[in-house]
Formats: C-alpha cells, sequence, structure tokens
C-alpha cells in the first residue's frame, strides 16, 4: 500500500519527491508482429515507493495508429542490486484515456481493468522494461511491450526501413555500402535489399555480393558504416566502423552507432546462406559483434584498441539451403574497467574479405542479445539445497538454525543477472525466496525453499555473543520489526531473555 501522508504531517515535513521523464524508443509485439515506436515513460519516486506511468500508448495496425491509453502503476516498494534498482508488479489495473489531442478514440474508455506484469530496471540514466499487458478477455490477445533501448537491437525483426540513396533501401539502424564513406564508396555497388523471405514478421535482410572488374565485393551489413577506402579487398582501409563522437546521421535520422549499456552472454541471429557458386576454399559467411566504450573502432582492425568490452564472432555459417537456422556467438569480456556504450555488429557474405563468390546470399532475420541468468546451484548456512535442478523451482528441507538473507547462496550462469533474495517466517518455516532476473529483464524466475526450522522460535535458539537483539511476540514468533507500544520478549547476545515494551 502506498504511503500517504496526512496534512498536518505534510504541513510540518518536507517529503522529498523525485520525477524524472525517460524519452525512450519502445517495442511492442502483439501476436508475434512487432512495431516500434517512441514514447516518455515518467516514474515518481516519493518517500522511498515507485508510481510507474507508460503515458498514451498507443498500437499500431494496418488501419493506423490506435490510442489505448494510460497505464499507470502506483506504490512499488523497489528491491536494489548494486547499483540497479529493480521494480516488479503483477496486478490488476484500470487503464485510463490518455490526453493526446490527435487521438480521437481511446480504448480505455471500454476495456475492463487488465492483468498488468512489470519488470523494471533503473541504472544511471538509463531505463529498462518489460510490461506485459494481458488483453485475453477484451481483444484475446498479450500485448508484450519492450522500453529503453542500449539492451537489445531496435528494428530486430527487419521490419523497418529507410531510404540511403535514390532508389536503394537499408533497414532502420542498419547500413551497408549505399551510405558508405571513402574515396571508392561510389564503386562499391549496391548489396543489401528488403525480402518478404522471413523468419518472423514480414521482412528480412538480404545481403548480396557482386563483381567488379572480376574482384569479388562481398555483401556486408553493420550496426555502424562501412567505409570504402582502397581498391584491394583486404585493405583495412576497408571496414564497418562506429563512432559516438560523431554527428552524421542516416535516412531515417539515427546515428551510425547503436548504443549498448550492458553486457550480454552471447549475440544470436536466424540466417539463410547459399552461395551464388561453391567455394570451397571460403565457404563461410561471417556475423561479428564488438562491445566498445563508444569512442572510435573499426573491424577489421587497423591496430590495437584499448577500448573494447568484449567480442562476439562465427566465422563459420555455413549454407543453410531453403532453411533457415539459428547462429549463436558468445561474448568474450576483456579483463578491463572499460564501460559499454556501444556495439559494432557487421554480417558479410563471406569471412574472408574479396572471397566467395559472385551472388552470394545471406538472409538475416531476428537478431538479439542473450542474457544468461540460468541458477546453477542454493546454499542455504553454507548447506546444499538437495537435488536442485534449475526447472525445479520449489524445494523443502529441515534446517535448524536462523536464516537471513545473506545466509544464501546462488550460483549462476551469465555475465551479469540480478539476483533477488528474501526470507520471511511462516508456521515455523523460513520461507526463502530467490528472483534471477535477465540482465535485459526480458525474463524472471523464482525459486523457493521451505526451510522447517525450530530456530524461528525462542525455545530452540541457541546463545550467540556477536548477534543483535533478537524481538519475539508472546506466541513465539520472531518480530523482525517491533511495532512501538506492543510487548516482545528479547534475546540478547549474551544469550539472556527479558520482557519489554517497545
Amino acid at each position: 500500500m502506498r504511503i500517504v501522508s496526512t496534512l498536518l504531517f505534510s504541513a510540518m515535513t518536507a517529503i522529498a519527491v523525485h520525477a524524472t521523464d525517460y524519452n525512450v524508443p519502445i517495442t511492442v509485439t502483439v501476436n508475434g508482429v512487432t512495431s516500434e515506436q517512441t514514447g516518455v515513460i515518467t516514474i515518481v519516486e516519493n518517500e522511498g515507493l515507485y508510481d510507474l506511468t507508460l503515458k498514451n500508448f498507443m498500437l499500431q495496425s494496418e488501419n493506423g495508429p490506435m490510442g489505448v491509453g494510460n497505464v499507470e502503476l502506483k506504490g512499488i516498494e523497489p528491491c536494489q542490486d548494486g547499483n540497479a534498482t529493480l521494480l516488479f508488479v503483477n496486478d490488476q489495473i484500470p487503464i485510463t484515456n490518455g490526453d493526446d489531442p490527435s487521438v480521437v478514440f481511446w480504448m480505455a474508455s471500454i476495456l475492463p481493468p487488465v492483468n498488468v506484469q512489470l519488470r523494471a530496471k533503473i541504472e544511471g540514466d538509463h531505463l529498462r522494461s518489460y510490461i506485459d499487458i494481458d488483453m485475453m478477455e477484451s481483444l484475446g490477445q498479450i500485448i508484450k511491450v519492450a522500453i529503453g533501448g542500449g539492451y537489445q537491437m531496435p528494428n530486430f525483426g527487419f521490419e523497418s526501413w529507410h531510404t540511403s540513396t535514390e532508389g536503394y533501401v537499408e533497414p532502420n539502424g542498419w547500413h551497408s555500402f549505399e551510405s558508405a564513406t571513402g574515396t571508392f564508396a561510389p564503386l562499391a555497388g549496391h548489396h543489401i535489399d528488403k525480402s518478404n523471405d522471413a523468419h518472423t514478421g514480414e521482412a528480412s535482410a538480404r545481403i548480396f555480393s557482386t563483381s567488379i572488374f572480376g574482384i569479388v565485393a562481398n555483401g556486408t551489413m553493420t550496426t555502424g558504416r562501412m567505409n570504402a577506402g582502397s581498391i584491394s579487398a583486404t585493405d583495412p582501409a576497408n571496414n564497418a566502423y562506429l563512432d559516438m563522437g560523431m554527428t552524421d546521421v542516416d535516412g531515417n535520422g539515427d546515428p551510425y552507432y547503436t548504443p549498448m549499456y550492458s553486457r550480454p552472454d552471447s549475440v544470436a541471429v536466424w540466417v539463410k546462406f547459399n552461395q551464388g557458386t561453391a567455394n570451397d576454399e571460403h565457404p563461410y559467411a561471417t556475423i561479428s559483434a564488438i562491445i566498445t566504450d563508444g569512442t572510435y573502432y573499426q573491424d577489421p582492425e587497423d591496430k590495437t584498441y584499448d577500448n573494447v568490452v568484449a567480442k562476439a564472432k562465427d566465422n563459420t555459417i555455413a549454407a543453410t539451403g531453403d532453411k533457415w537456422v539459428r547462429v549463436a556467438a558468445p561474448f568474450v569480456y576483456n579483463d578491463n574497467a572499460v564501460e559499454p556504450q556501444a556495439v559494432l555488429i557487421t554480417i558479410s557474405t563471406n569471412a574472408d574479405a574479396g572471397q566467395g563468390s559472385n551472388n552470394d546470399v545471406v538472409l538475416v532475420d531476428d537478431i538479439e542479445f542473450i542474457y544468461d541468468a540460468k541458477v546453477t546451484g542454493l546454499k542455504i548456512k553454507d548447506q546444499d539445497v538437495t537435488a536442485f535442478s534449475p526447472d525445479n523451482t520449489f524445494y523443502e528441507m529441515e534446517l535448524n538454525k536462523e536464516i537471513k538473507a545473506d545466509d544464501i547462496e546462488v550460483t549462476t550462469e551469465g555475465k551479469a543477472p540480478h539476483i533477488i533474495k528474501k526470507v520471511e517466517v511462516e508456521d515455523n518455516h523460513y520461507i526463502c525466496t530467490v528472483a534471477a532476473i535477465n540482465a535485459d529483464m526480458s525474463a524472471m524466475t523464482t525459486y523457493v525453499v521451505k526451510v522447517k526450522s525450530n530456530a524461528t522460535t525462542i525455545i530452540e535458539l541457541q546463545p550467540a555473543t556477536s548477534q543483535p537483539d533478537t524481538h519475539f511476540t508472546l506466541d513465539g514468533r520472531k518480530e523482525n520489526t517491533p511495532v512501538q507500544g506492543r510487548v516482545y520478549i528479547v534475546r540478547h547476545a549474551d544469550g539472556t531473555v527479558t520482557k519489554i515494551r517497545k
């Protein structure tokens, strides 16, 4: 329940209320079809609780945008994990009408209260959130809303495209030789177009090689910008590069870089690859992803760069025929203090510059960063939870010791999962709850261990000389937060017991 101050208390006390507006990209997925928009998320912190509002939420349809309304979640108690403030909600709420004057009709006016699940993270100036809106009863669908950039690729399904040069297009957030820089950019040719052969949705990116003066020019697509600086295919002057200090924008008004604020474990993409003419010496397509601090970096490198956080690469993508195949490459992290700010992804029709054959083709769709949060083991007070399996989320054990959250040890796979631990007392048991959340907030798994323990009562507690006073109610229940005016039995550090009124 949200804390509301009385008028008298408000007049006597200065209440700290902090409101922050996040102008962020929003990806909406309905029945497997995604669309992108921008929006403002307002987060208000009031006396330690948080309100989150997604205002004037819209759905895209074949007939144009439809106004849904305002999604308002109030009185959220935060969890802290390092520098990240985490917010979780699973509640039924009414959606209210928005106030955008361009919207004639708001669906909120005819919708019953809907179930909303929220997973959100505030870390520094960045917001990442997932909101699942269950409209199965009213619209027969669940709306999934991913909020905030810097964790996943925008336009990951290659559904949105822009004009790069006259007559040519590039997928939003991606670039090829059509928008290249460099002395030989006018000779680089055309290497990308839109395909209706898609893994999901309605479109994919088609990258293809060409032959220029008898030299194979690989088809290449990047989140940065291509540079054609040499007539020699193997010269590193021909590269993909990023530099967050540059102000150039593409045909959609986007910069030639993609922000990256986290540390994914791998990158995965769906491809369909075929060579125009089989080349046994150079048979593979390739994908590389390099996370950097956002300063200048190019791939292939022309020197040793000290601004790299991690690299992932698969340069053995074999021909797939008519099948879509998922390709994944793990990130290998450098042992340095460089903070992630941007990612440079490059996909090419051949792993070797100037090789392969004319008319090699790679179709690309559904690219994503994978954030592992798999729990591989649990211990409580240094004792293993017996027969633990990541797929089993409930356990029971007996351990006659007092248990606190810090007594729970969790081992995980993944570079940066969030782990939240909580202990409650219920019917002579400690209820130990562990939540493992992906770093991009895309998923959460909760484990519960019900521990039978006589340490929840005063009688079985053993004296300890290094612990603070412990309060118990008159029926023997441990009270973590004593209430003023109530009577408690207190066990002191020396093992003695007294009866007091707070």
